[in-house]
């Protein structure tokens, strides 16, 4: 349980946040471009392409599906609605964690606040639970609030271009609830690493943002048929992330020291 300490440094750090137009924009066009731009741009491409969308055919090949024209666009839409989309989906919660938590981090540092945050009443512990509470938070609030966005505007194209409608499957499902909480997590932990070390909120966040590069070949790899992520499979790595961040969580939490956060 947090106590009023821990929930009063939360609060801060999310109005902070909100505050800055940088961390804003950054968050709002990432979530558009993943939960809005892409879908439309792939289903509004296949309402105006019903002969077959030419070297994609290939990528049925490879799943063991045999269509023709109007039928093998709508077997290409799904897969990569339900299974290429929801991995570059994933770059949401990393860029919103790495963005809250360098903000929380640095911020300190750069408003010189950092001192004072430390010899307040409150323990270490509790000051970096604090700050990784906030920053997954508000990651799960814009991964949650982006998939509602992606389901409506995806939905509302497919009834009135092709009147049905194409729902999220599975992968949709473990990529929102399951994997993005523990990539949140994972993000936060490294990013409290690297933000010890660093001056500035620009030098942490590009040194943060190389984690969406093992998103975008995790998500290649399917595009190119390479490895076909499966509703297992996508357990199976969210459990290994899961204890790789906690590892890395408890490593960060004995790192969190006073002579480290003051240098």
């Amino acid at each position: 349980m947090i106590n009023s300490k821990q929930k009063a440094l939360i609060i801060k750090d999310l109005r902070f946040a909100k505050a800055t137009k940088g961390n804003i924009v950054s968050i709002v066009l990432v979530s558009l471009i993943f939960c809005v731009v892409f879908p439309s741009v792939l289903i509004v491409t296949t309402y105006f392409s019903p002969d077959g969308m030419g070297d994609l055919d290939d990528l049925l090949a490879l799943l063991g599906d045999t269509f023709v024209g109007a039928e093998a666009n709508m077997a290409i839409l799904s897969f990569i609605l339900n299974n290429i989309i929801p991995m570059f989906f994933l770059m949401i919660p990393v860029i919103a964690t790495t963005t809250m938590a360098t903000s929380s981090f640095i911020g300190e540092k750069e408003k010189r606040t950092l001192e004072t945050l430390l010899y307040s009443p409150m323990s270490l512990r509790e000051i970096f639970t604090s700050k990784v509470l906030a920053s997954f938070f508000l990651s799960m609030v814009v991964t949650v609030t982006a998939f509602i966005f992606y389901i409506t505007v995806s939905q509302l194209l497919m009834h009135f271009l092709f009147g049905q409608l194409m729902l999220p499957g599975i992968n949709w499902y473990l990529i929102v609830f399951v994997m993005a909480p523990v990539i949140s997590l994972l993000a936060v932990t490294i990013t409290c690493k690297i933000s010890v070390k660093a001056q500035t909120m620009e030098e942490a966040f590009q040194k943060a943002g190389l984690l969406v590069i093992p998103i975008i070949l995790f998500a290649a790899s399917q595009f190119t048929g390479l490895m076909i992520i499966g509703t297992w499979v996508l357990l199976g790595v969210a459990v290994v992330i899961g204890v790789i961040a906690y590892i890395l969580m408890q490593s960060a939490l004995r790192n969190f020291k006073y002579e480290t956060l003051l240098k």
